[in-house]
């Protein structure tokens, strides 16, 4: 009779830790991230993965780098996951990711809080000290630049050049301050007593 007892009782309480061990994965909740900057990639990467939690659609997932919102708050079921594998890796990240379980009561939590930070890994490049080239407007022609340039300019003292036929004009001349009228009258003058003295002489040889 002991032994029918005993095992019966051994039946009874394998049963029920198999009932266990089979209920527990169900409401294990199993929260799991990752973040990380890839240098190589040239990228920072989070991976956020949540698992076993009680049915219903009324567990809540909020995911956050900074001030930023990457994931705003979102009903999920069973599990839900999500990676963020394209973030820029020239700055740090603040990584926080909040897990409100729907089966979360006063003597169990199974609510999930977690934050990181991420240092940059990748440097960013110097902007380019290049001056862009300002587009000329159309119909406007471009000024050449003036090169510098130590040659002396040709004196002003050139002389001018030949009048058309080869010869070279004479120069005017030079201002003397006599009359023109009196010279043709001094001339005059001179012819005038001239052809007097010859009549005169011409009547003596006749007389």
């Amino acid at each position: 009779m002991a032994s029918r007892v005993l095992g019966a009782f051994v039946v009874t309480a394998t049963a029920t830790l198999v009932s266990l061990a089979l209920a527990t994965p169900a409401s294990a909740h199993t929260p799991k991230v990752e973040a990380y900057c890839d240098q190589n990639a040239k990228v920072t990467v989070l991976k956020v993965t949540l698992t076993q939690y009680a049915g219903g659609n009324k567990n809540t997932v909020l995911v956050k780098d900074g001030g930023t919102e990457l994931q705003p708050t979102k009903n999920f079921s069973e599990s839900w996951s999500k990676t963020w594998d394209k973030l820029d890796a020239t700055v740090d990240h603040n990584f926080v990711v909040e897990v409100n379980a729907s089966d979360t009561t006063p003597k169990k939590s199974y609510d999930f809080d977690w934050d990181k930070l991420v240092k940059s890994c990748v440097t960013k490049a110097p902007p380019s000290s290049t001056k862009p080239q300002e587009p000329t407007q159309p119909g406007v022609p471009t000024q050449p630049e003036v090169p510098s340039s130590s040659v002396t300019p040709p004196s002003s003292s050139t002389p001018a050049a030949p009048a058309p036929g080869g010869s070279t004009p004479e120069p005017p001349l030079a201002a003397t301050g006599a009359s023109p009228l009196w010279l043709l009258l001094s001339g005059l003058g001179l012819v005038g007593a001239g052809a007097g003295t010859l009549l005169f002489l011409r009547r003596r040889r006749s007389a």
